[in-house]
């Protein structure tokens, strides 16, 4: 095998299972992977998946490739950690990740700010809902918002967090004394989220024996849309139902305990100039503005 970069294709279709995803892993076209994959197999006179119904699945020969590839690609993830540590200069690449949301809340702006006082410092901006690896080196620091963060990463919690339930204006309105009596024999509806379960809130069923479940959703920023909507009473993060100005709380609930915010990295690179300087400048801003997480 006279080219490395093959085992890079051998790689992303093993973990892919078929060449579409594996094409759309690397960024490049379904006909790119099926040439590259056909041109090495062709080269070493063996076949290494064969072509099943349900995905390619690798031969022995495969497996082979595939393990090396695996060890190829952890060298080069540990060289590049360990240059990356050796770096002292507050300038160079500098790759965040954070969920959309967090993006438009507040992190938007602390990039700013701190390009502003590091203009050297190439600051790539990953708005994703999907989680990155540290360890694997797809992004340099992560903001998460988590009451668990992974163990084997550095860093720090930025601020804790409340939640509590909305409802817009429009809703109130149409529903009126509904929210506030107790034991209603309204139909109130509820904006649920997937991951927490698609019933009426525990908290809320006393209050609203006859609730509902108006419509079910497994993104925040469509949960808070759904509410702005008056589909239904949502819980929301208090940053997020405060500073909407068509939202107001629930009459009669208290704020409780939500997900707090961190700032994370890989350990090895927690001594690197320009990964400590945003680790420090980030958290200094959290810190500041906690009363928007905490709903105070």
């Amino acid at each position: 095998m006279d080219n490395w970069d093959d085992l890079k294709f051998v790689l992303a279709i093993a973990k892919a299972g078929n060449v579409t995803r594996a094409a759309r892993t690397l960024s490049v076209t379904h006909s790119t992977v099926s040439r590259r994959l056909s041109a090495l197999e062709d080269r070493l006179g063996t076949r290494l998946f064969d072509r099943l119904p349900d995905g390619f699945r690798p031969t022995a020969a495969g497996d082979l490739a595939v393990l090396a590839a695996t060890r190829m690609a952890a060298e080069l993830v540990d060289l590049d950690t360990r240059m990356t540590a050796r770096d002292a200069d507050l300038e160079g690449p500098l790759r965040v990740t954070a969920a959309q949301l967090i993006y438009q809340v507040q992190l938007a702006d602390i990039v700013a700010r701190f390009k502003e006082q590091h203009p050297q410092i190439d600051v790539t901006m990953n708005a994703a809902n999907e989680i990155l690896s540290l360890h694997r080196r797809e992004a340099d620091i992560a903001v998460r918002v988590t009451d668990k963060p992974d163990e084997t990463l550095f860093g720090r919690r930025a601020t804790g967090q409340n939640r509590c339930f909305y409802v817009s204006r429009e809703f109130a309105r149409r529903h009126g004394d509904a929210l506030v009596e107790t034991a209603t024999s309204r139909r109130v509806p509820f904006v649920a989220f997937k991951w927490w379960g698609n019933k009426v809130p525990k908290e809320l069923r006393a209050r609203f024996p006859n609730g509902e479940v108006a419509t079910v959703t497994d993104d925040m920023v469509t949960k808070h849309a759904a509410v702005r909507a008056a589909m239904g009473i949502g819980r929301l993060p208090c940053f997020l139902g405060d500073r909407d100005p068509d939202l107001i709380r629930l009459p009669g609930v208290e704020p409780s305990r939500y997900f707090d915010i961190w700032i994370l990295t890989h350990p090895d690179l927690r001594n690197v100039a320009r990964i400590r300087a945003f680790l420090r400048f980030a958290a200094d801003a959290y810190k500041a503005r906690s009363g928007l997480y905490l709903g105070e």
